[in-house]
């Protein structure tokens, strides 16, 4: 179960931190989710989860899926950290906050040693914690470089925090840097919004070998799924290219999100737009997203075009 040793779960079982486990009709032993996580957490430190929203191009949507997705998430019950990758701010500003100079932001986790832990900001929204960039962002890639094994370093800075939280949200800057090669390995998906538009396949398609990099130097597993966003279906070339990315990579696809004037609104609100506009379109497709986040499977690594 969950690649711990039979002896260890029955230390755990005879030492009381977990109790002893129930078995099914076929006699096989099994635990509820509250004791599996207290089990991995035990052996693995945590079970969050690290959702990379990226592309390398600007203006996509990633910024507003990670507010507004955070606060599906914290909604639901779910504690989350947002973490700001992008020199524009873009996302500290949605909650409000503007680090000041001489306050740790994700510039000085990388490259200044700073903890992360002392980089973290609570939010005014409850559930939603965030780790702020700045401008001084803007060229930390050279200073990272040097770093042994520097594609890991945002993986190995953010490990004392996985266990405070559920989700992990990583707003990353608009290019396939250093620093979003560090988002994409310290996670475990990566969040792909894309707007109906000719170029987004060849984005999809870079995207996708990069993530193939990733994955063989580091061995490790990212999801790929993609989400439409500033949906209009009126427009009839828009369904055109929506429907040619679904023939390509089918389940990978998510529900898009619709254009929805309130999702502006909200960051001027300072808030998730399932807090300022509830009944809004926009709420309910992050909510619907968040739904289908929190319940999917797994899916097979995804093949890059060309």
């Amino acid at each position: 179960m969950t690649g711990v040793e039979r002896r260890e779960i029955m230390e755990l079982e005879r030492t009381g931190l977990l109790p002893a486990a129930r078995r099914d009709r076929a006699n096989h032993r099994f635990y509820d989710f509250d004791e599996a996580r207290r089990l991995v957490t035990r052996f693995r430190g945590n079970l969050s989860r690290g959702i990379a929203v990226v592309n390398q191009k600007g203006g996509v949507g990633k910024t507003t899926t990670v507010f507004n997705l955070a606060g599906a998430f914290a909604g639901r019950g779910r504690r989350v950290l947002a973490i700001d990758l992008d020199p524009q701010a873009s996302l500290s500003f949605s909650f409000g906050i503007e680090p000041e100079a001489g306050e740790p932001t994700t510039e000085e986790v990388l490259a200044g040693g700073v903890d992360a832990r002392d980089a973290v900001r609570a939010t005014h929204i409850p559930g939603i914690d965030l780790l702020p960039a700045s401008m001084r962002l803007a060229g930390v890639d050279a200073r990272i470089a040097a770093v042994v094994a520097p594609q890991t370093l945002l993986r190995r800075k953010l490990e004392p925090l996985r266990a405070a939280y559920d989700i992990l949200l990583l707003d990353c800057p608009p290019n396939l840097n250093l620093v979003t090669v560090n988002a994409l390995v310290a996670c475990e998906e990566a969040l792909v919004p894309i707007e109906a538009q000719a170029y987004s396949i060849k984005a999809i398609s870079d995207l996708s070998k990069t993530l193939a990099v990733i994955q063989d130097r580091t061995a490790q597993r990212i999801e790929m799924r993609v989400l439409p966003t500033k949906i209009d279906a009126r427009i009839k070339i828009c369904a055109e290219i929506l429907e040619a990315v679904r023939a390509w990579l089918q389940d990978r696809v998510l529900p898009p999100v619709r254009t929805d004037a309130q999702l502006m609104r909200a960051v001027l609100r300072r808030e998730p737009v399932s807090l300022s506009f509830p009944a809004s379109k926009g709420a309910r497709d992050y909510g619907r997203l968040a739904d289908f986040l929190l319940e999917a499977q797994p899916q097979p690594p995804v093949r890059s075009r060309g």
